[in-house]
Parts: C-alpha cells; sequence; structure tokens
C-alpha cells in the first residue's frame, strides 16, 4: 500500500491537526493545564474527568483556522513540520521537551500530595516552559516557510 492510499493521515488532518491549528483550541488547552493541575490537587473527579473530555473533543470542536496569521497556529503547524521531519531532525527540541517532563512531573506529585507552593511554583514553570517551547515551533514553522518560499 502506498502512502497515498493510507487514510490514516488524513483522518488525523482532519479529526486533530486541522482543528488544533485554532488558536482558541491552542488558547483553551493552555488555560486547561492550571485546571488539570488544580482538580489533580483538590481530588475532583468529575473537573478532573470534564478536562479529560474537554481536551479529547477540543481539536474535533475547533474549526479549523482560516490561515497561519495567529501565532498559536504557527505554534502547532511547527509541531506538525518537527513531528513530520522526524523529532531525532532536532536534537536540541527533543532534549529541552526531555527536560520538561520531570518539571512536569514534579508539580503533578506536588498536587497529588498536596503541596501548594510546590505546586504552584511547578504550575507557573511548567507554563512558561510551555512558552519557550512553543516559540522554538513557531520559529521552526516560519523557518520552514520561509524555505518554501525562496526554493
Amino acid at each position: 500500500m502506498t502512502a497515498d492510499a493510507d487514510p490514516t493521515p488524513r483522518l488525523a488532518e482532519r479529526l486533530f491537526w486541522s482543528g488544533h491549528a485554532n488558536p482558541w483550541s491552542v488558547w483553551t488547552f493552555v488555560a486547561t493545564y492550571p485546571l488539570l493541575v488544580l482538580a489533580i490537587y483538590r481530588r475532583e473527579r468529575r473537573l478532573l474527568a470534564a478536562i479529560l473530555v474537554f481536551v479529547a473533543v477540543n481539536p474535533v470542536l475547533s474549526p479549523e483556522p482560516d490561515d497561519d496569521s495567529a501565532w498559536a497556529t504557527r505554534v502547532v503547524l511547527g509541531e506538525r513540520v518537527w513531528l513530520d521531519e522526524g523529532l531525532l531532525s532536532s536534537v536540541a527540541d527533543l532534549l529541552f521537551v526531555a527536560c520538561c517532563a520531570p518539571v512536569q512531573l514534579y508539580t503533578l506529585r506536588a498536587a497529588v500530595k498536596r503541596r501548594p507552593v510546590r505546586t504552584a511554583v511547578g504550575t507557573a514553570l511548567s507554563l512558561v516552559l510551555m512558552f519557550v517551547f512553543f516559540g522554538r515551533m513557531a520559529q521552526l514553522y516560519e523557518d520552514r516557510a520561509r524555505e518554501m518560499t525562496t526554493v
């Protein structure tokens, strides 16, 4: 079977990537992270379940953006570029993500143990690291778009 005959990329594009590239989808995902930590900290199962359902359906409910003018859209398109090129295409980005994982785990552990200061600091640091990564992904997309126009 050829790659063109494989329906999986089109299905993933339609169900996830096209909607997730909508800025509304990106910003609501960002806003969801502190709520997720809060749900874990407060042990609110309904809130946790609602967040998980929202995260699952968010890209499906969001319409595809009209263009790539929004920074958040370029972030998602940059993630696609990175994944399409292969994670090892940028070892620096892969190492950055690997270094961020312990911060995420620390934050979730602090929430589980109900350590308010550690949870708050971890959440704030996680969001800062998320925005650093987002900046890198937007730049990656812009670089590839620029390369395509000069070819």
